[in-house]
């Protein structure tokens, strides 16, 4: 590894001190806490923390500060910010309610009784979506707490996560089979990943969907693609930090993105702690404020590598005359088969540079593409273990 200058930085809020390095795992809170289930994060960038093994929502403040905010509301889960600054939690139990508490941390029943409720989630028109467990159905709740079913079937399995993209589609997670949906406008459901296993949690940002594997102790990235890979964990139960692909995890469950969506907080269900994964928006970096002449992609370095390597492109003004087709950059196996996205997302012309890590693949010949509109590169690289 290189060495790094050791510097003092802010992810929207939480000071951290430490060494700027791509995608980290640190320990925020140590556990025992007193929470182990969902996590949402207000416009302040405050956590609320639910203690699904309790009836507690834990406060935690962008210095680390923790304190029970809310208490009284039986085996809470999912919670979201509504727009009227309240904090709203489902109570997951036979015959269900959603509380709302005040930011003073008053706590009332906002939705009397509901079946199984796990994940509420509020759209930009203050309506809310009601995952509920084990009876495979989301409910659409209005202002008043009247709420009717929305969606049934379509493969949902105990549906638990929930999160919408910048479309504001909705995207389901089931907690037993693993499978993600995103859901259109229309109410068509297509399927985007199977991660193995249980899913926790699930959280969007930046053009990715961040699933937590309960019982693999890993942390998966999906494209709006279909594209899943390993974001972090090796498999093994713990709470090592480090790299991402060297760090373990116990149980990871409840998400949620920082406000920039540079970093993502993770909470072990069986540690009860709070982890950070920082570094989730430095895989591309501009370096250059000279404008290049064309559409250009440079071989990796260092190749052969092992198992991280760093790749070089140019996009030109000429690539991007209309500014409506994003630049992507994909990683495929001698099979043919996709297994990253690097890069999906429009760019201003000039010289960037992203790091593509192999730490969860066999040793082998890998070919990396570039592509914007009709422009296409790709070049070959090996990793070597």
């Amino acid at each position: 590894m290189k060495n790094f200058t050791a510097v003092i930085f802010i992810l929207t809020g939480f000071l951290i001190n430490g060494i700027l390095h791509s995608q980290n795992v640190a320990t925020y809170i140590p556990g025992p806490s007193t929470f182990d289930d969902g996590l949402t994060m207000d416009v302040s960038g405050n956590i609320y923390a639910s203690r699904y093994i309790g009836s507690t929502v834990t406060k935690i403040t962008p210095d680390g500060q923790t304190s029970i905010f809310a208490s009284g509301i039986p085996t809470p889960n999912g919670s979201d910010i509504g727009p009227d600054g309240y904090l709203y939690v489902p109570s997951n139990v036979n015959n269900g309610k959603i509380y709302r508490v005040s930011p003073s941390g008053a706590v009332e029943i906002f939705i009397n009784s509901i079946p199984l409720p796990s994940v509420v989630l509020f759209r930009s028109d203050g309506k809310m979506y009601i995952s509920s467990y084990q009876t495979d159905v989301i409910y659409l709740a209005d202002s008043t707490g009247a709420y009717s079913t929305l969606y049934s079937g379509n493969g949902m399995n105990d549906p638990v996560g929930l999160t919408m993209d910048d479309n504001e589609n909705l995207i389901i997670a089931n907690f037993t089979d693993g499978k993600i949906f995103s859901v259109n406008s229309a109410g068509v459901f297509t399927q985007l990943a199977d991660i193995p296993g249980i899913v926790g949690f699930i959280e969007y940002s930046n053009g990715y969907v961040y699933s937590t594997g309960f019982s693999t102790n890993k942390i998966y990235k999906t494209s709006l693609s279909g594209v899943t890979s390993i974001l972090a964990g090796t498999g093994a139960t713990g709470q090592t930090n480090g790299s991402s692909l060297s760090a373990t995890f116990d149980a990871p469950n409840g998400i949620v993105a920082s406000l920039g969506g540079d970093s993502l907080f993770i909470s072990d269900f069986n540690a009860r702690s709070l982890r950070l994964i920082s570094g989730i928006s430095t895989g591309i970096t501009n370096i250059s404020s000279v404008l290049p002449n064309g559409f250009e992609l440079h071989q990796n370095y260092p190749n052969p590598f092992n198992p991280v390597t760093k790749i070089r492109f140019e996009i030109s003004s000429g690539n991007l005359s209309d500014n409506s087709s994003p630049v992507r950059m994909t990683v495929y196996d001698a099979t043919g088969k996709e297994i990253s996205e690097l890069v999906n997302q429009k760019l201003s012309p000039g010289k960037y540079e992203v790091e593509f890590d192999g730490g969860n693949l066999s040793s082998g010949v890998y070919f990396y593409k570039l592509e914007s509109g009709d422009f296409s590169l790709t070049k070959r690289m090996t990793l070597l273990k």
